[in-house]
C-alpha cells in the first residue's frame, strides 16, 4: 500500500512539471525605461551647493485622483512621477522645491504637483 502511494503521489507531481512558458508585455531590450525614477536621487539644496552639478531645469511631477473611488492624490507618487520627469531629461538627481494641490483641477478630482530643479553629477 506504501509503495503504491509513494508511485500515485510521484505520478501526480510529474504530471504538473509540465513546460510552461510566461508572457509578459514588458519589453526586455527597453527595460531601463520602465523605471527610469529609480535611477535619480533626491537630494536637499544643501547637499547640492558643494557638487559640481550641471542644471537641467525645472520638473515638474503630479499624482491625481481620477475617480471618487480611488484614493486621494499623495506627495510620494507626486515626486516619483518629478523623478521621472527628471530622469526623461538626463538628470540623476533632483532638489524638491514645493508640493502643492492644484484647486480645481481640470481632469481630476483631487490633484497634488511637485516641482523640482533636475541636475546631473558625476558619481
Amino acid at each position: 500500500m506504501r509503495v503504491f502511494l509513494i508511485m500515485a503521489l510521484s505520478s501526480s507531481l510529474l504530471a504538473c512539471s509540465g513546460n510552461y512558458s510566461f508572457n509578459t508585455n514588458v519589453d526586455k531590450e527597453n527595460f531601463e525605461n520602465y523605471l527610469p525614477a529609480t535611477s535619480v536621487e533626491i537630494y536637499s539644496d544643501q547637499q547640492i551647493d558643494p557638487l559640481q552639478a550641471e542644471y537641467l531645469g525645472i520638473v515638474e511631477g503630479v499624482s491625481c485622483q481620477e475617480k471618487a473611488n480611488q484614493a486621494p492624490p499623495q506627495q510620494v507618487d507626486a515626486r516619483n512621477n518629478l523623478r521621472e520627469q527628471a530622469a526623461s531629461i538626463g538628470a540623476n538627481v533632483v532638489t524638491v522645491q514645493q508640493c502643492y494641490p492644484i484647486e480645481e483641477p481640470a481632469a481630476c478630482i483631487a490633484m497634488l504637483s511637485c516641482f523640482g530643479k533636475a541636475y546631473k553629477i558625476e558619481k
